[in-house]
């Protein structure tokens, strides 16, 4: 048999706050049949007393029958111990216990077979398995679930978290029809049943808000250094274990961790208006301390109030973004389209993995075990090998000696060798055969072939030696000398327009001569007019239709071969005038440029500038203030009129270092004020 796959049923997801798919979800809704119960039968004690007195054995021959089954006498004691021990009578006691009448053995022996064909029936495939499923199986991992389960008029199940129904110390009756369960996810498409707040604390971390829908109306974060890095736990509780360790970082986290507690009870206390709001108040605090920061002596939240319930699944560190995505899981509904599919999933979900010694174990052996980084790997330890045939040793003539045969030897070996060794060539290797290329036997024909065959390589080298020498040689381009007096110019000094040269030649040979590149570097004109740093000549070239996107020897374009800003602005600018001359991203030119906006950034940078002198003025001005405050006496520095710092005489911030009457601006002027006074007052 092939092993089963699991296969992955998703379901559709509805948010509690989507009012309009949810709403169609509630139509023709009951609860689910998985989670119904039958009433629990009322049972006086009269009645009870009254089946046990007539449990006894009062039947014939001296009480040694059974009253309970109907059977006897017994011939001897042990036969009538056997049947109290059997199963049957265990069964009868039950049923006449509870009013209903006993059954035969051979009733008994029926039942018992219909429900072993139920359990064995499954065992051949998945479908069966889920079809014949026993209903108290599906009824307990519905039973035990963090959600509850209903259905609606067109044949869906969809799943709603139990803590939004109901308190774990109120959880409605699902006798009958569960009307209790329906009216509670009726309410819940009200927007007053949609306020809620969750409150995480874990590890001096702190997120909690406060939901109405999808929207967070309040939010808040927190975090103190309470836990050593590493570590895993909390100062306190570390000293509640005794020997409290006393060093500086255990007295610092011991006084956040007493912060932390108070900040967080602030934020809920002022929290506290907009907590009576709230329909749910869902929490996750693991441990004392953590519940101690939510329910501690002054905050408005008490354990006791039913709005107050447990997250029924794991969470991450708390963070706003967490706090969130609880929210959203906490509103989310599965909607399953039938009810096979959400059986396959809740039985799937909640069964624990079980080893088999058949195919699974024959899959886990296959797979290699993956060794730990951590762990070094031992050299020296012998590995498993895997088990190979041994070659068949025979001797194929007295002069070659053993041969072995093997799965890669060819079948022809052995005549082959043979017929090599009637005509006096033997080989040792089986390349040749295995390649389908035997040995050629030597013989006058073989030797005239290989002679042949080595002068029809020395002509062919010959042939290919006169085909190079044949090759005609490169001729370099004669460049007119028209071109080159127009490059002259532009690389000259004392020349700045083309207009004089661009007259005497056509359209045709104008553009041409404008491409025409240089055979030493490959630049064109428009490289060499970028280069010398002469915009106006650039925008002459551009528009006589020199090409800016042609390369030189070192794959630049004109534009990228300068480094002058004004001739990158005459490119940019030529742009904007022409945006469809040229392919501009080719030429790399990022963009076009018009006057206005020049003009707006030269006024920008000239902004730039002024703020810069001013910042600098400040600066100095600053300097000077503090160089005649340090001047000063301590005395005088308590008189001054402008606050600075004792020791550098900075500006102080909104909450400085004091002691006594000195104010500073960090703790380390502060220090190094109160090691200098001494040798002050000693002087």
């Amino acid at each position: 048999m092939s092993p089963k796959t699991d296969i992955v049923i998703k379901p559709k997801i509805v948010r509690v706050y989507e009012l309009d798919e949810f709403e169609k979800l509630l139509k023709g809704m009951k609860v689910a049949a998985c989670m119904i119960t039958e009433p629990y039968q009322i049972v006086d004690e009269e009645s009870v007393m009254r089946r046990l007195s007539a449990l006894t054995l009062n039947g014939p021959s001296d009480g040694n029958a059974c009253s309970c089954c109907g059977v006897g006498p017994f011939e001897t004691r042990a036969q009538q111990i056997a049947h109290y021990k059997h199963h049957w009578h265990t069964h009868n006691l039950k049923r006449k216990l509870f009013g209903k009448a006993p059954l035969t053995l051979g009733q008994f022996n029926s039942k018992k077979e219909e429900d072993e064909d139920l359990n064995v029936s499954g065992s051949d495939s998945e479908a069966d398995e889920s079809a014949t499923k026993p209903a108290s199986d599906l009824f307990a991992a519905a039973t035990r679930h963090c959600k509850a389960f209903f259905t609606n008029k067109i044949g869906q199940v969809f799943c709603v978290y139990r803590c939004i129904l109901h308190h774990k110390k109120e959880e409605p009756c699902v006798d009958g029809h569960g009307c209790q369960w329906i009216a509670r996810v009726q309410k819940l498409v009200l927007p007053v049943f949609q306020r809620w707040a969750v409150l995480m604390v874990s590890g001096g971390h702190f997120a909690g808000a406060i939901f109405s829908g999808s929207i967070p109306v309040v939010h808040k974060t927190h975090h103190s250094y309470v836990t050593r890095r590493g570590q895993g736990q909390a100062q306190v509780s570390r000293d509640q274990h005794g020997n409290a360790p006393k060093s500086a970082g255990a007295n610092l986290r011991r006084k956040l961790q007493a912060q932390f507690l108070q900040t967080v009870q602030d934020i809920i206390a002022g929290w506290a208006e907009d907590l009576i709001g709230c329909e749910l108040i869902l929490y996750r605090a693991v441990g004392s301390l953590n519940q101690a920061a939510l329910f501690g002596k002054n905050s408005p939240l008490k354990k006791d109030d039913m709005r107050v319930r447990i997250l029924p699944f794991p969470t991450k560190k708390p963070s706003y973004k967490e706090v969130k995505r609880v929210h959203e899981t906490v509103a989310s509904v599965e909607v399953y389209e039938s009810m096979e599919l959400f059986q396959k999933a809740l039985i799937t979900s909640t069964a624990r993995p079980v080893s088999k010694s058949g195919s699974d174990t024959s899959v886990q052996s296959k797979k290699p075990a993956k060794a730990s980084p951590n762990k070094p790997v031992d050299r020296a330890k012998s590995r498993e090998r895997t088990p190979r045939e041994l070659p068949t040793q025979m001797l194929s003539s007295e002069d070659e000696g053993p041969c072995y045969i093997d799965s890669e030897t060819p079948a022809g070996w052995i005549k082959t060798l043979s017929e090599q060794s009637s005509n006096g060539v033997i080989t040792n290797s089986r390349k040749d055969l295995l390649n389908d290329n035997p040995v050629p036997c030597p013989d006058s024909d073989s030797e005239e072939d290989v002679i042949d065959k080595k002068e029809a390589k020395k002509k062919r080298k010959k042939e290919r030696k006169q085909e190079e020498k044949q090759q005609p040689v490169k001729v370099q381009q004669k460049i007119p000398t028209n071109v080159k007096k127009m490059w002259k110019l532009i690389s000259g000094n004392e020349v700045t327009s083309l207009e004089t040269i661009f007259e005497g030649w056509e359209s045709a040979e104008l553009e041409a001569a404008c491409n025409t590149q240089d055979p030493n570097d490959g630049n064109t004109a428009l490289h060499k007019a970028a280069i010398a740093e002469k915009p106006d000549m650039v925008t002459q070239i551009l528009t006589a239709g020199g090409d800016p996107c042609i390369r030189n020897h070192q794959l630049q374009t004109p534009y990228a071969a300068t480094p002058h800003s004004d001739t990158r602005i005459a490119f940019r600018m030529f742009q904007g005038q022409f945006p469809d001359k040229y392919n501009y991203s080719k030429a790399h030119i990022p963009g076009p440029v018009t006057p206005e906006l020049l003009e707006l950034e030269k006024e920008k940078k000239a902004q730039q500038k002024r703020a810069k002198r001013q910042r600098e003025k400040e600066k100095q001005i600053e300097k000077i203030k503090t160089n005649q405050f340090l001047l000063m006496t301590d005395a005088e520095k308590v008189k001054a009129a402008e606050k600075r710092c004792f020791l550098c005489g900075s500006s102080l911030p909104k909450r400085p270092f004091e002691y006594e009457r000195y104010t500073f601006c960090s703790i380390r002027c502060l220090q190094n004020h109160r090691n200098l006074r001494p040798l002050h007052m000693s002087a």
